[in-house]
C-alpha cells in the first residue's frame, strides 16, 4: 500500500480546491468549473468563497451563472442549501435521499399521495411559486390551509420540483418538467447517485477516511461503507496510507497522477487566503484540522452570534482566526480577536494578512478597522 506525507496529501487538496496561486480563476468563464472542482458552495458565503479562488473577482460573475440556470441551489450535503451545476444537481439529490429521510425537516416522503399530485399538476399549469405564494393559491383552490406549503416541500424533497432562482429574495420553486435546465431525476437509481458522490468527494479531497466522507455527505458509516466496498470491487478507488494516520484512506484511481507527481516536488508558499465559515477546505477537514493544517478552528455556533470566525490559511498551515462583523449596514469591515500561532505572529506575515483583509473589505465595498494580532 503506498504511503504519503500530509504534506503531499495537503498539496493535493489546495489545488484542487484552487487555494493556490497557480490553480485561480481568471475570468467570468471559470466559475462554473471551480464551483463543479469544489464540490458546490454553502449558500450565505458563496460569493466569499468565489473571491478566495479568484485572482479579482467579480460579484456579478457570480450572478451571470445563477440568473442562466447554469448553477441551481438545493439542499444537499448534510441538507444544507448549496449551490451546485445544475448538469450535477441530479446526482447530488439521489446520492442523498438517504440523509432526507432520516432528518426531522425537509424530510423525503417514501411515496407520494393524490394530494402530492394535485398540487404538483397545480404547479406545473400556474407556477413557478415562492412558498408563501403557492400557500395562498393552492389554499384558496383546494382549502388546504398550512398543509399547502407541506406539500410544496415534499414533493420538492422527493424530486418532482426544484428551486429556480429568486424573486424579491424568496425563493422560487417549480416543476422538474419546467425548468430551463435539464434534468434527468428519473433515471439515475439512488445507489448510483451515491458512489458518484463518494467518488466526488476524493476528487476534492483525495485520501479520505469513511470518517471524512460521511461527515462531508451525512450518511450513516455503514452506508458509506457499503459504497466504498462496491467501488473497490469496480476497480475505481484504492486504499492508500498518509503518514502518523492509523486509519484507512481511500483516494480515487484517477486521482494517483497527482498525488504522485507531487513526490518531492512540494512548492513553497507565501501566499494568505482569509476563509468563510462553511469554505470547502474547513468543511472537509473540520474533524482534523489542528492534525493536518496546524489550527484547531471551531465552526461559530448561532449562540456565538458570531457570523464569521474566518480561518486564516498560510499557504499549506492554518495560522489563525479571527472574528468578523459583516453587517450590511456598518461601513466598516470590522476585524477582531486575531488570534495567530506565535511561530506566525511577526511583522511580514501580519502585513500579508492585513492586506488580505483589505482586500475582502474592497470587495464589500467597506473600510477595514484590524485590531492587534494576539499570539496563541
Amino acid at each position: 500500500m503506498e504511503v504519503y506525507s500530509k504534506e503531499e496529501v495537503k498539496e493535493f487538496v489546495i489545488q484542487r480546491l484552487h487555494l493556490t496561486p497557480k490553480t485561480l480563476g481568471i475570468t467570468r468563464n471559470d466559475v462554473p468549473s471551480i464551483i463543479r472542482d469544489v464540490g458546490g458552495l454553502q449558500y450565505g458565503g458563496h460569493k466569499i468563497e468565489l473571491f478566495n479562488r479568484f485572482g479579482n473577482f467579480k460579484s456579478e460573475w457570480f450572478d451571470y451563472w445563477y440568473k442562466n440556470h447554469i448553477l441551481i441551489d438545493g439542499h444537499v450535503l448534510r441538507g444544507a442549501l448549496r449551490i451546485v451545476n445544475a448538469e450535477e444537481y441530479p446526482y447530488y439529490f439521489k446520492a442523498t435521499r438517504t440523509v432526507s429521510r432520516r432528518r426531522s425537516y425537509q424530510k423525503c416522503p417514501v411515496s407520494l399521495s393524490n394530494e402530492h399530485h394535485k398540487a404538483l399538476n397545480f404547479i406545473e399549469r400556474q407556477g413557478p411559486f415562492a412558498p408563501s405564494e403557492f400557500k395562498k393559491a393552492f389554499s384558496e383552490e383546494h382549502l388546504l390551509g398550512d398543509k399547502a406549503k407541506r406539500l410544496l416541500y415534499d414533493l420538492y424533497n422527493y424530486g418532482k420540483i426544484a428551486r429556480i432562482g429568486r424573486k424579491n429574495s424568496k425563493p422560487l420553486y417549480h416543476s422538474i418538467k419546467k425548468l430551463p435546465y435539464k434534468l434527468d431525476m428519473e433515471q439515475i437509481p439512488e445507489k448510483e447517485g451515491q458512489k458518484w458522490l463518494f467518488l466526488k468527494s476524493l476528487s476534492i479531497y483525495g485520501p479520505f477516511t469513511l470518517n471524512d466522507v460521511a461527515h462531508w455527505v451525512g450518511w450513516t458509516l455503514n452506508e458509506t461503507k457499503e459504497i466504498s466496498n462496491i467501488l473497490l470491487q469496480e476497480g475505481k478507488i484504492v486504499s492508500v496510507g498518509v503518514e502518523d494516520h492509523p486509519k484507512n484512506q481511500y483516494l480515487r484511481v484517477k486521482g494517483l497522477d497527482l498525488l504522485n507527481s507531487l513526490r518531492n516536488n512540494l512548492p513553497e508558499y507565501s501566499f494568505i487566503r482569509i476563509l468563510f465559515n462553511d469554505d470547502a477546505l474547513l468543511l472537509g477537514y473540520y474533524r482534523r484540522l489542528k492534525d493536518f493544517f496546524g489550527y484547531d478552528w471551531r465552526y461559530p455556533q448561532f449562540s456565538e452570534g458570531v457570523v464569521w470566525r474566518a480561518a486564516i490559511l498560510h499557504g499549506r498551515q492554518l495560522i489563525g482566526e479571527a472574528i468578523v462583523d459583516i453587517h450590511t449596514k456598518d461601513r466598516f469591515f470590522k476585524v477582531r480577536k486575531l488570534l495567530l500561532r506565535k511561530e506566525f505572529a511577526n511583522t511580514k506575515i501580519l502585513c500579508k494578512i492585513e492586506r488580505e483583509f483589505n482586500r475582502h473589505a474592497t470587495f464589500q465595498n467597506k473600510t477595514l478597522q484590524m485590531s492587534k494580532p494576539q499570539p496563541v
